[in-house]
């Protein structure tokens, strides 16, 4: 079972705007994000606790998130969402747009006409997404007019509104880009209830990964069979359920093991290991070396 963990874990960076501004969310030049903590601050790892649209307007930059490094220039939005550690590029010439937003900003989810389902598709955080010419237009026009909107002299909650359903709609059009590009690369057709339970399904892993490791677990709590599970995983990840499940908790573990200093049997608690040895097993199986080896190897890095 995982337990909460002591004052070393990964810096947390919550959403704080500046004094003065009561809005839920934040949009604004990369340049005003420096003079918040210092470069140094965002050069190194930190946790977000809220949800973060980069769009890059010019020049290149590194973004790293967790241990994958995002490579970003003009046209990329890049999503970072809670729970993630990432990493700014201080150091390149580039510039661009920051949304900052908590989840309960977001319309709700079970908003409906007829049967559709009118949320944004979350499921490309992590992963550069290059707009082409006339899209990169309707999200700088989009950006653009968040930005102004933010600064209107209206009542706070009649800004909220405004600004959530600008939001939203930013969302599906980025949401509705990617999945037309993964349908144009995938080798066979995704149904709309495959993906949606696939959606589900990584949502609940991201609650419970540390308690939960069977995919029987998951499937009882999303109301079907494993089979049923595991055959829209694989349609909309090309992987298997247990196979993200796996990902997730080694994610949790590298994060830990990199950027704190935690025992390794605090680590192996927190993802859900009772003993020490069971953790130290199933890392060695899944990374090929120890839990010490990895974080003595990405110490000297």
């Amino acid at each position: 079972m995982a337990v909460p963990l002591p004052g070393n874990a990964i810096a947390r960076l919550d959403y704080e705007p500046p004094e003065k501004y009561n809005l839920d969310i934040e949009v604004f030049r990369l340049a005003e994000l420096w003079p918040r903590k210092t470069k140094e601050h965002f050069r190194h790892a930190h946790r977000i606790e809220f949800h973060q649209l980069m769009v890059v307007t010019e020049g290149r930059c590194t973004h790293t998130i967790d241990f994958d490094q995002v490579a970003c220039e003009a046209g990329t939005v890049l999503m970072v969402t809670p729970g993630q550690a990432q990493q700014f590029d201080v150091d390149s010439a580039w510039d661009g747009w920051l949304l900052l937003f908590q989840s309960d900003f977001l319309l709700p989810s079970g908003t409906a006409q007829g049967n559709r389902r009118l949320e944004p598709d979350l499921a490309w955080p992590g992963q550069p997404m290059h707009l082409d010419a006339p899209l990169q237009r309707l999200v700088a026009d989009a950006v653009t007019q968040l930005h102004h909107d933010t600064q209107l002299p209206a009542p706070r909650g009649e800004l909220h509104s405004l600004l959530r359903h600008q939001l939203h709609a930013l969302l599906i059009r980025l949401g509705m880009a990617w999945g037309e590009r993964e349908a144009a690369s995938a080798d066979h057709p995704v149904s709309a209830g495959e993906r949606q339970r696939h959606r589900r399904f990584r949502h609940l892993v991201e609650q419970r990964f540390g308690q939960w490791h069977q995919v029987q677990e998951y499937a009882a709590a999303l109301g079907c069979s494993d089979k049923t599970l595991n055959r829209a995983v694989l349609a909309a990840a090309d992987r298997t359920a247990k196979a993200l499940i796996v990902e997730r908790i080694m994610l949790e573990a590298k994060r830990l093991l990199a950027h704190t200093a935690l025992p390794v049997a605090v680590v192996g608690n927190h993802v859900g290991f009772d003993e020490p040895t069971n953790f130290t097993k199933f890392f060695r199986r899944e990374a090929a070396m120890l839990p010490g080896a990895f974080r003595a190897l990405h110490h000297r890095k």
